[in-house]
């Protein structure tokens, strides 16, 4: 995935990174231009949000915090492409941050991809980094019946900074874990691994709106996205008996809480997540556009989307979403009345 510096363009980059993920399985949306994400795409269970940039300084910061809020909602990873910074080109198989994003080149996604090898390098501010296994490091020190000193002293650090390695404060320089690993005759640095959503900061969208007050009213929590080919996300409040015990171990075994909490993630992550769009005096032509986003963002997340309409248009669906009326939310007593009209006018837009 070379590219010529000479004729680099934010075009080309999108055009080679949507090539190189469904060349390896990856199912890809549209191209947003002008949204705080430009792409999406699922394998499996992995559902990345890119951002391409030529230069990644370029990033804003409204873009960047809701690029963030949207990968928290979907459970999402995300992900800045870039090909260089205000200074310097990016390097290969090295992770740098915009605004708590992590950045990569082109060249450093293809090796992920392909290869399945993942960077161990990070970039911050005072130069480059890499993070020490400290379990790791310990089982090593005492397979070689080295003290914490002994070892500090042939690796020329303190005994301090080994039992801060040990302990997982882990951040050092390449240069003193290489200095470790000589030492021990083993590796022992950690990859960053990009599409593991549990390894980016991210929080979810605000509830900024009150509308559709319908939905709320049903139980619905109504996330808004300014910077999004949709209006929001509204988020079902109801708890499985299975995820509430999975909160009460969570609370009883504070040392599992990021396990268990990602458990929880999984067992709720389906069907609880609507992507919603509102009429808002909107022109038919306008909501046909929005549906074709939104139709496409559906099937990459695999959740589902609804229209909410206030006037009468006699229809049931827009292209393939589903239309709901306020009058029809209003009249509804729980959400299963309303995932299953959803399920019924999807069938029938299907089938037209």
């Amino acid at each position: 995935m070379k590219m010529d510096s000479s004729t680099i363009t934010r075009k080309n980059i999108l055009d080679d990174v949507t090539s190189l993920l469904t060349s390896f399985g990856f199912k890809t949306s549209n191209i947003y231009d002008r949204n705080c994400f430009d792409l999406l795409a699922r394998k499996k269970d992995i559902l990345i949000i890119l951002k391409i940039l030529v230069n990644i300084d370029s990033l804003t910061p409204t873009q960047a915090e809701e690029l963030s809020k949207i990968s928290g909602t979907f459970l999402a990873s995300p992900i800045i492409i870039g090909y260089k910074s205000k200074h310097n080109y990016l390097e290969e198989d090295i992770v740098y941050e915009r605004h708590e994003i992590p950045v990569i080149s082109p060249q450093t996604l293809c090796n992920i991809i392909v290869n399945d090898i993942h960077p161990e390098i990070f970039a911050k501010r005072g130069g480059y980094y890499v993070k020490i296994n400290g379990n790791l490091l310990k089982n090593l020190r005492e397979k070689n019946n080295l003290s914490l000193k002994e070892l500090a002293d042939i690796s020329h650090v303190s005994r301090e900074t080994i039992y801060k390695y040990e302990k997982g404060n882990s951040q050092t320089y390449p240069e003193t874990a290489m200095m470790l690993e000589q030492v021990l005759n083993s590796p022992i640095t950690e990859s960053i691994n990009l599409l593991e959503t549990n390894n980016t900061k991210t929080t979810t969208l605000d509830k900024k709106i009150q509308e559709p007050i319908e939905l709320i009213k049903l139980g619905y929590d109504i996330k808004s996205s300014n910077k999004a080919p949709f209006d929001a996300i509204s988020e079902r409040q109801e708890e499985t008996e299975e995820v509430r015990q999975l909160k009460e171990k969570l609370e009883s075994k504070l040392d599992e809480i990021e396990k268990i909490r990602a458990e929880i993630n999984k067992k709720t992550k389906h069907h609880n997540l609507l992507i919603t769009n509102m009429e808002r005096n909107r022109s038919d032509n306008t909501l046909n556009k929005i549906a074709n986003c939104t139709e496409d963002i559906s099937l990459i997340t695999g959740h589902d989307a609804l229209f909410v309409l206030e006037h009468k248009k006699d229809k049931e669906f827009i292209k393939k979403i589903p239309a709901i009326y306020t009058w029809e939310l209003k009249n509804m007593d729980n959400m299963e009345e309303l995932i299953k009209l959803i399920k019924e006018r999807k069938e029938e837009a299907n089938d037209s």
